[in-house]
């Protein structure tokens, strides 16, 4: 049964080092372009842009309802202590002086015929800030990506210690096994056996607290993502060597603007372009063609004592031509929050090439340090090998056994390490550069 176990567990410990894997394909793999994906389509914000552009149409509507006629109902009453009369005492005449009180109800109509573009340029003012608004949740989303590849490479890096150490309990378990036949046969002292048990119980607390921290990594990741991520799920380490590779070539990370905030700036200024626009049209003249349509007393005939209907219609022209160069300082404005925003921005893309910097330095050093951890587990392995024929044959006693394996243990551990901190590392690389790594990614060598 021993020898079942270890041999189940030697073969889905190879399959995971390999990455082919036959074992993993019938089981829930996790990918961590995939599970970025699902984590940006599951935040309540990825709603954001339809509401914005629901937000956005109804704000163009009542701009374009200002081209329509606008009608109004008006209503007064009042009473005066004096009217204007007429003094003059005429022959066979008598001119009847205004009533003192006084009420007029009227519907009020006018037409904008021209208003020098400026209901077009604030049409083109909120197109341009719905555009801004939803790069600037495209850039918080993104930020997502980070979340996820810290509880993915944690998670990771997590099963692979368990793995290590479901492996050594089931050596352990072998030698115990042994040991204890040797005690019972009189050829070994009973703390052989029991330095095996002191080790085992440690690889088991060790075993048990990885596999902890791992559950509460893949809780985080199946909350990011929504999706239902269980402790048999097995995460797959990606292979981004290719993908960093083709990105170091092409640019410098300073002239690499795939980052969703350098879209967010450049609306940002496209729509201040179209305020500057909007002030320079603000002094033009409007001209309204209006109507009014009433009922009072009195009409537009002020010696009318009863009650009359009267109606007027014309054209009115507005104009401000000295506005104190409100305008320009108002085109001023703007103008500095364009300047604003282009330094941002290149604080942006200098903080974006100093991380780059620290993630290109952390490839190269983990690529070597991953070609020293290989030699030092292989001749390890070989240490651990010859001890363990020693120890079968009782040339050597369980504590010096358990020391070598135990070398082996950190050998490994220290390899998985670093296999999983590079390819953090390149997951770093590309998603501080703004390029997602593929969804259907491959597991690493």
């Amino acid at each position: 049964m021993i020898a079942h176990r270890l041999a189940v567990l030697g073969a889905l410990l190879g399959a995971l080092h390999v990455g082919l894997a036959p074992a993993i394909g019938a089981q829930d793999t996790l990918h961590l372009g995939a599970l970025q994906a699902a984590a940006v389509a599951r935040d309540a914000r990825a709603a954001q842009p339809e509401l914005l552009r629901a937000q956005s149409s109804l704000r163009l509507t009542s701009l374009e309802m200002e081209r329509r006629p606008q009608l109004a109902l008006n209503g007064a009453a009042s009473h005066q202590s004096d009217v204007t009369a007429v003094t003059l005492n005429l022959p066979g005449a008598s001119i009847p002086a205004p009533p003192k009180d006084r009420w007029q109800a009227t519907l009020d109509a006018q037409q904008l015929l021209y208003d020098g573009g400026a209901v077009s340029a604030r049409q083109d003012v909120e197109r341009a800030r719905l555009a801004e608004s939803a790069a600037a949740v495209d850039a918080a989303l993104y930020r997502l990506r980070a979340e996820v590849n810290a509880a993915f490479f944690n998670a990771y890096l997590l099963q692979q210690r368990t793995l290590e150490f479901d492996a050594l309990l089931g050596d352990l378990d072998a030698r115990l096994e042994l040991a204890r036949a040797r005690v019972l046969a009189g050829a070994a002292l009973p703390r052989d056996s029991a330095a095996i048990v002191a080790e085992r119980l440690r690889a088991e607390l060790a075993r048990d607290e990885a596999a902890s921290a791992r559950r509460v990594s893949l809780a985080v990741l199946a909350r990011l993502s929504g999706r239902t991520i269980v402790d048999a799920s097995v995460l797959v380490l990606p292979d981004l060597a290719q993908e960093v590779e083709q990105a170091r070539n092409t640019s410098s990370p300073e002239a690499l603007r795939a980052r969703p905030e350098f879209a967010q700036f450049e609306r940002t200024r496209l729509r201040l372009d179209r305020e500057v626009v909007l002030t320079r049209l603000e002094n033009r003249p409007r001209l309204v063609a209006f109507g009014q349509a009433g009922f009072g007393r009195p009409g537009l005939n002020q010696f009318r004592t009863d009650p009359d209907e009267f109606w007027q219609a014309g054209l009115r022209v507005e104009w401000r031509p000295w506005t104190w160069r409100n305008a320009d300082r108002s085109a001023e404005v703007i103008h500095l929050q364009q300047r604003m925003v282009s330094t941002e921005e290149r604080a942006l893309a200098d903080q974006l090439a100093r991380a780059t910097e620290s993630d290109v330095s952390d490839m190269q050093r983990l690529r070597a340090a991953l070609e020293t951890d290989a030699r030092v587990v292989a001749l390890r392995g070989e240490i651990e090998q010859q001890a363990r024929a020693q120890f079968n044959e009782g040339a050597i006693p369980a504590a010096e056994y358990v020391e070598t394996r135990t070398d082996v243990l950190e050998a490994r551990l220290t390899l998985q390490r670093h296999r999983a901190e590079l390819s953090q590392a390149q997951a770093r690389y590309l998603t501080t550069l703004g390029l997602v790594p593929r969804s259907d990614d491959r597991g690493g060598a």
